[in-house]
């Protein structure tokens, strides 16, 4: 994992091997925990300084609002894709204070990346 500093944003590199790893884990969390955890996740990567994602996961993450299926296992696996890279240690913050899914999948994400 690499970090880069952009203005006040630090974005954070996950390879295409954690990438896998991590949707991988995300597969195994069920509706309910993805009902919960996908608003907030939402809300950081909106609440992030302009432009950080304006590439292809960010047209896919609007696609997803726009068509209402964010709170879905690809929109999970989209989220967490960004809210990694923008804030890393609050997107850690919503997982552990969720469910116990949710806490293992934080633990799970730290372990790969």
């Amino acid at each position: 994992m690499m970090e880069q500093k952009i203005g006040m944003a630090k974005i954070t590199q996950i390879s295409d091997q954690q990438r896998k790893a991590i949707y991988k884990a995300a597969s195994t969390i069920g509706k309910d925990t993805i009902e919960e955890v996908c608003p907030a996740l939402l809300r950081i990567v909106l609440n992030s300084e302009k432009g950080l994602l304006k590439n292809e996961l960010g047209r896919v993450i609007f696609h997803l609002q726009k068509t209402e299926t964010l709170n879905s296992r690809i929109g999970l696996e989209k989220l967490l894709d960004a809210s990694l890279m923008v804030a890393p240690e609050e997107t850690y913050k919503i997982l552990e204070s969720s469910d116990k899914f949710a806490q293992d999948l934080a633990k799970r994400i730290k372990e790969i990346i």
